[in-house]
């Protein structure tokens, strides 16, 4: 253990090392966001059928306004304590304190707005749930802050069994009081049900207890307002589309866009959001070995661009397929919009990895100033390519943010690391040049940017499967084979080969040792 409960820290890693224990992070995190969209289409099938659609958008709206202000009061003080070397106890029982002084004023604020709120959306209703809301979130300050080293030392599957645990227990409340109730106080239920077993789990799974102290908040202080900054700038980028587009289209062109946006930006919230967040442990615990991170940086970036760019490329090639499928041919307007989104995203990885990076060599005011830039020139492109395009100008100003986005850490990752443009060309132009093969091959079947061939389901599933399959095979043979040809240098494909070696070696531990408990159950 690296808190302050041990007495000496955890011996250091290597670069080396850290790529793969980055990737086992994520891979838990993926795991998590694999679960609980699982666990959540099950309950959502079975809540349909017991509550009514008004008992859906009443919780909805009270969680989404909730969630609003809990966002913008965050202090990341777990982001800061990750960052130490050595946290002292003064530091986590500062921290605790600290979450807990700002869990309960953002309860407060939550509670006196409830009647407002109440009588803003005219729903007497919203009353009371917001009221339980701030009560659940003054549950939530007590957890365990000792959670944080499962983070600081990246053992990420303790975090899924905290995520998981309470997340399995909430939802067997919320089935549960649904059959009973049938009404909307069984999701209120369930939410403030998953909040008090995380509490409750975060001590049995970590055996720091804290104590109120404020000693130590000037060094947690720093951090914790750029970080507040961020999150700020962070929620108008993330609304500004909304609000931009209803304001000058109308309420259904909002939808629309959305939709569109959350189908568009899949890699990115599958992939690149998870992969964020074991990378800042993954450049904590590099910073304090005083090594540069460039080896890393550049590791990831190349294994995460040969990742991501097939994937963004790809949804954006079988949009409309996949909008048949999952949606229906109602929402074929917004396949211009995830056909851009998804290719923009393709690029979102090396402003991701620069971000991680910055933020853990605590460079948060530097950040900061780089997304208030994109955000602020965000907006006029917005009015103006709306104004032009509809809800597609609306993907084509999200594009061409995220391209500054990418310029502007580019322009200060790089430099620091002394890495080289050419440098970094040398490591992705492979990807590149697969992806080149793939798209050729996709439009030369008629397969790319087409419509779909079949308008029944199991049609559109068999379409869809044709198209994936075909362009992952063109991109996996073509980018093995110019690999080949370049000599095997070492890149991302051999990184992506030692890691998928280590991923087999554990798997077939965990099966092995799965076995043998099977057996000791048997025979006892």
């Amino acid at each position: 253990m690296t808190g302050p409960h041990s007495d000496t820290p955890s011996p250091l890693p290597s670069p080396s090392s850290l790529t793969r224990r980055v990737a086992a992070g994520t891979g838990w995190v993926i795991a998590w966001r694999v679960a609980t969209r699982n666990i959540g289409l099950i309950s959502t099938l079975v809540l349909v059928r017991l509550l009514a659609p008004s008992d859906f958008g009443l919780v909805a709206l009270a969680t989404s306004l909730a969630s609003a202000i809990d966002a913008l009061s965050g202090i990341g003080v777990h982001d800061a304590l990750i960052r130490e070397r050595a946290p002292t106890k003064q530091m986590y029982d500062s921290a605790f304190t600290m979450n807990l002084i700002r869990g309960f004023a953002t309860a407060f604020a939550l509670a006196v707005a409830a009647w407002p709120i109440a009588e803003f959306f005219a729903e007497p209703r919203l009353l009371p749930v917001v009221l339980a809301l701030a009560g659940g979130m003054a549950i939530g300050t007590f957890e365990n802050i000792g959670t944080v080293d499962f983070r600081r030392e990246m053992a990420f599957q303790k975090e899924f069994r905290l995520q998981i645990g309470s997340r399995l227990f909430g939802t067997a409340i919320t089935l549960g009081l649904a059959f009973v109730w049938q009404s909307h106080w069984a999701l209120v239920a369930g939410i403030l049900s998953g909040r008090t077993a995380r509490v409750v789990q975060s001590y049995a799974l970590s055996a720091y207890r804290a104590r109120l102290d404020l000693s130590a908040w000037r060094s947690l202080i720093g951090f914790s307002f750029w970080s507040w900054a961020q999150t700020i700038v962070g929620q108008v980028r993330a609304r500004s589309d909304s609000i931009i587009v209803g304001r000058m289209l109308g309420a259904a062109p909002v939808a629309a866009f959305s939709v569109g946006q959350e189908l568009g930006e899949l890699p990115i919230t599958e992939l690149v959001a998870p992969l964020h967040r074991a990378l800042f442990s993954g450049f904590a615990l590099l910073q304090q070995t005083g090594e540069s991170p460039a080896l890393l940086y550049r590791r990831v970036v190349e294994v995460g661009f040969v990742l991501l760019l097939p994937a963004g490329i790809g949804i954006s090639m079988v949009a409309d397929p996949l909008i048949r499928l999952v949606l229906d041919s109602r929402w074929l307007g917004v396949t211009p919009v995830v056909q851009i989104i998804a290719a923009a995203s393709t690029v979102s990885i090396f402003s991701t990895v620069a971000d991680a990076m910055f933020s853990a060599a605590g460079r948060l005011r530097m950040t900061f100033v780089l997304m208030t830039v994109v955000a602020v020139l965000r907006v006029p492109m917005l009015v103006v390519l709306v104004w032009l395009y509809g809800i597609t100008g609306a993907a084509l100003a999200y594009a061409l943010a995220s391209l500054m986005d990418q310029g502007l850490y580019l322009w200060r990752a790089l430099p620091s690391l002394q890495i080289r443009v050419l440098d970094l060309l040398s490591g992705i132009w492979r990807p590149i040049a697969a992806c080149i093969v793939m798209v050729g091959g996709l439009q030369a079947a008629g397969l790319a940017w087409t419509e779909a061939r079949d308008a029944h389901p199991l049609g559109l599933l068999q379409d869809l499967a044709e198209r994936s399959g075909l362009g992952a095979l063109l991109f996996a043979a073509s980018l093995a084979a110019i690999w080949l040809a370049s000599g095997r240098p070492d890149g991302a494909e051999r990184n992506l080969m030692d890691l998928l070696r280590v991923g087999g070696i554990q798997f077939r531990k965990l099966a092995v040792a799965c076995s043998w408990r099977s057996r000791q159950r048997s025979l006892g």
